[in-house]
């Protein structure tokens, strides 16, 4: 009956020699996960700009800031900025980047091709327009109206947008509102991301 019940079960990690030792008497052979490895990086936009944008939160609810940056075909940094929210959930923290990020383009006068970002559930909400938390729903609004076409947004992995969320860490870490224009005045922690970016080295993710 035992073996019954978990013949459909799959272990994500492998499980200590006791715990193993009882499911095999029980005349279970444990059946694990297999994990694949896919190269990815970042990808410059065709034409226009791009902007990437990641929110950041020590908690939830927690101090949290969020952090972007308007990048050209050739990888170039235009405009960044590093926000800090201060208390709230990791949800108002993505959006509320988002809708920092939109801002300091249009305001900016940047035509964006295409906007990244690492939250699958903000990009889903976004394209089909349905709103995930009340607390954060006026700066959903205003993204909703900033975005003329959601088809424009797109979901990347995390090993991708590593210089937007240096951009929002920093923002914690120093509560500090700023925009920079160019790379040069940049964190130091921004480097990195940069130059792997810019470079199109592969990172590897786990799936």
């Amino acid at each position: 009956m035992v073996a019954h019940s978990l013949s459909m079960l799959q272990f994500k990690v492998d499980l200590n020699p006791k715990d193993l030792h009882i499911l095999m008497w029980f005349g279970y052979l444990p059946r694990y996960s297999t994990k694949m490895l896919k190269l990815v990086r970042w990808i410059p936009p065709i034409c226009d700009f791009s902007l990437n944008v990641d929110g950041a939160c020590k908690g939830n609810p927690g101090e949290c800031g969020g952090g972007g940056c308007i990048r050209d075909s050739q990888g170039n940094v235009h405009m960044a900025f590093s926000h800090f929210y201060g208390v709230g959930t990791s949800m108002i923290a993505e959006v509320r980047a988002l809708y920092d990020g939109l801002r300091l383009a249009t305001s900016s006068g940047y035509k964006l091709s295409t906007i990244h970002y690492d939250s699958q559930v903000l990009v889903n909400s976004i394209c089909e327009k349905k709103m995930l938390s009340w607390r954060s729903y006026r700066w959903w609004r205003e993204v909703v109206s900033l975005i003329r076409e959601p088809a424009l947004m797109s979901h990347v992995y995390r090993e991708t947008n590593q210089l937007a969320d240096a951009l929002a860490n920093f923002a914690v870490k120093d509560k500090c509102n700023k925009v920079f224009r160019g790379v040069h005045n940049l964190p130091y922690s921004c480097k990195g991301p940069i130059t792997i970016d810019k470079s199109g080295l592969l990172n590897v993710r786990l799936l």
